[in-house]
């Protein structure tokens, strides 16, 4: 039999090649699938000053964190912090936020849930058994809490309001913002979530300033 030396390294030279060209195809599929995969990912930050009480044009009642770029309507899971800013017995100044807080966009209805930590530094025994009434876990020096489950809607700031009358926060913090990313891309509308509907408020009553908020659908 009579082989094809030729043939034969023609063939055997191209093998290396063949996997050079599979390797570079392998690692554009993993680059691909990683940028695509899904995941939690930070857009964007603001930093709340202050909370005033709120509602809708719906009725729907809530808080407003009020911030530096925008404001946010929080329709459930505020009340424990609002009280707790309210209680006499209590000094706000002793209050803070521990770590920036995360809000969780939806970007199909503009909304958002979110988490904050909160800590308490108490000095009396008596400020410390009062903590303890609104969930906080003590210890030698400080309170601690993490309220879940705020849930909200993103409103942009109204350049024709008076915000001077709200209730400031003595330490501001940050929030940060997070979207979820799916291997299609991101989903639509997740742009829209951070221009959200144009609200107008209306200072009615103290001591939270009770707002108004009119949505006007864009």
């Amino acid at each position: 039999m009579k082989l094809n030396l030729k043939g034969f390294f023609k063939t055997a030279g191209l093998f290396p090649l063949a996997l050079m060209l599979s390797g570079c195809i392998s690692y554009a599929l993993v680059s691909h699938t990683a940028k695509g995969s899904s995941g939690k990912y930070q857009s964007q930050s603001d930093t709340i000053t202050g909370l005033s009480q709120a509602k809708d044009s719906n009725g729907t009642k809530g808080y407003v964190f009020v911030g530096e770029s925008l404001d946010y309507l929080i329709t459930d899971g505020a009340d424990d912090i609002v009280k707790m800013l309210k209680d006499p017995a209590l000094n706000r100044h002793n209050i803070q936020v521990a770590d920036d807080a995360r809000f969780v966009l939806n970007a199909g209805k503009k909304k958002f849930t979110g988490t904050i930590s909160l800590y308490y530094n108490w000095s009396t025994e008596e400020e410390k058994a009062r903590v303890t009434q609104y969930r906080f876990a003590c210890g030698v020096q400080h309170c601690t809490r993490t309220v879940e489950n705020l849930e909200g809607t993103i409103h942009e700031k109204n350049k024709n309001m008076d915000y001077s009358n709200v209730m400031a926060f003595y330490h501001p913090f940050k929030v940060r913002f997070y979207e979820y990313h799916s291997p299609r891309g991101i989903p639509d509308g997740v742009s829209a979530a951070l221009l959200p509907v144009t609200v107008t408020l209306d200072i009615i009553t103290a001591p939270l300033q009770f707002l108004v908020v009119y949505a006007v659908n864009q």
